[in-house]
C-alpha cells in the first residue's frame, strides 16, 4: 500500500461525511427539505464505495502481480482460474435455451424480399410506361 493511495482515500471518505454533515444542517435548518434527508443518508453510501473500490483495485494489483512474478510459469494463469471458478458454473446447459427454428434458404428468401421499389412483370398496371 502506498502512502498516497490510504491519504487520497482518507480525503475522499472524509469529503463525503463533511457532505453528509452540510446536507443535515441543511435539512434541520427552516429551509431543508427530506431531499437534503436523502442526500445526507446518501453521501456515507458514497464513502463506503470508495473502500470498496479500493479494495477491489488492490486485489487487482496484487493479482497482476503475482502474474507478472509467474511469468515464467505458462500454467500459472490457468490455475490461478481453475482455483477461482471451479465450483462455478462456467457454462449454459444444453437443455436450458429452446431450439432454434430452421428454415430452409427459399423460405427465407422468400419471407425476406423487399416490398417496395418495382413491381414485378406479371403485375403491371394499364398505362404503365413499362410496356
Amino acid at each position: 500500500m502506498r502512502a498516497s493511495h490510504i491519504i487520497f482515500l482518507a480525503i475522499a471518505v472524509a469529503g463525503t461525511i463533511a457532505l453528509a454533515w452540510w446536507q443535515l444542517s441543511r435539512f434541520q435548518s427552516g429551509s431543508g427539505t427530506f431531499q437534503n434527508l436523502g442526500y445526507a443518508l446518501q453521501w456515507p453510501l458514497f464513502g463506503l464505495f470508495f473502500i470498496f473500490a479500493y479494495r477491489k483495485y488492490m486485489q487487482y494489483e496484487n493479482e497482476m502481480i503475482a502474474a507478472e512474478n509467474n511469468a515464467d510459469d505458462p500454467d500459472f494463469l490457468y490455475e490461478a482460474d481453475a482455483a477461482l471458478f471451479e465450483s462455478r458454473v462456467t457454462r449454459i446447459d444444453d437443455d436450458f435455451l429452446p431450439d432454434r427454428p430452421t428454415i430452409d434458404v427459399d423460405t427465407f428468401n422468400e419471407l425476406n424480399t423487399p416490398r417496395r421499389g418495382r413491381r414485378e412483370a406479371d403485375t403491371d398496371e394499364p398505362g404503365d410506361s413499362n410496356q
